[in-house]
This record gives structure tokens, C-alpha cells and sequence, in this order.
């Protein structure tokens, strides 16, 4: 099967700030989505997602509002990771839900849940697990004197 490479500043529905490049061994266009799937890649600036399937829902101005990725979804962005098995960001109101499997890290650090809720804008993050415990692991960052760094 070939794959499709589809540069999505030739689809001006979707333009950003920054141009945002799809890859994909399928592409599906319709009056109001964008479907990928098959091996999906998706990059914007420094950010990198990558799924089985990805669907970018559109307004009715043709401009994204809602992007879902499906099958072993994966998002990078600097040192940020994460992971679930669902991925939904909500464009309107800069909210990123992570379902099944939920992972962040940033460097050492990591939080798993069943499910992550991440409000952008508000730099807040709720995370809920029904099936078993939210767990994290945070390593406290030191100063050039080996203290703890105290933030104000």
C-alpha cells in the first residue's frame, strides 16, 4: 500500500499558526472531517502525533475543532510525552482528554490514570482511575547547590 503525504497547508479548512503536515497510508476528505489512517503522523511546529487513526472533525467555517486519534496514540512536544489509547483535543477550549492507558512524562517524571483530562489554558490537569490507583513518580529538581529548588 502506498503512503499518502499530505501537506495540510493545501487544505486551507485547517490553516494554524504554524502549518500542520499529515502522513498517512489513508486520507478520507468529507464535507465536515478529515480522516487518516494506517500508520498516521501528524506534526505542527516542534509537536508530533502519531496513531492508527486520526480524525480532525471541522466547523462550519471549514476550520478544525476537534481532533481524535485512535490505536496506540502518542504525542510529543519538547520534553512532554503522552500516551493512551484514545486522544481527544477539544480546539476550542484547549482541553486534551487522554483515554485508556493514560501516560504523561516530562523528563523523569510521569503520571498514569485511566484517564488524564489537561485544561491548556489553565495549565491544570485532573486525572481519574476506576480500575485501579492514579500513580505518579515526581523527582524534585535541585539547585547548583544540590537543594531542593524552591519556586516561588
Amino acid at each position: 500500500m502506498r503512503k499518502a503525504v499530505i501537506p495540510m497547508v493545501l487544505i486551507p479548512t485547517l490553516l494554524f499558526a504554524q502549518p500542520i503536515v499529515g502522513e498517512a497510508d489513508n486520507l478520507t476528505y468529507e464535507k465536515d472531517k478529515v480522516v487518516y489512517s494506517g500508520n498516521v503522523k501528524i506534526t505542527r511546529g516542534n509537536s508530533l502525533l502519531t496513531a492508527n487513526r486520526v480524525v480532525i472533525s471541522l466547523d462550519e467555517n471549514k476550520k478544525a475543532r476537534l481532533i481524535e486519534a485512535e490505536g496506540n496514540a502518542r504525542y510529543t512536544e519538547g520534553n512532554r510525552k503522552a500516551s493512551a489509547n484514545k486522544m481527544v483535543y477539544d480546539l476550542k477550549d484547549d482541553v486534551i482528554t487522554l483515554i485508556g492507558k493514560a501516560k504523561v512524562e516530562e523528563g523523569q517524571n510521569f503520571i498514569e490514570a485511566d484517564e488524564i483530562v489537561y485544561y491548556k489554558r489553565e495549565d491544570r490537569a485532573v486525572a481519574v482511575s476506576k480500575n485501579s490507583q492514579v500513580r505518579t513518580f515526581y523527582v524534585e529538581e535541585k539547585d547548583e547547590k544540590n537543594r531542593p529548588n524552591r519556586k516561588p
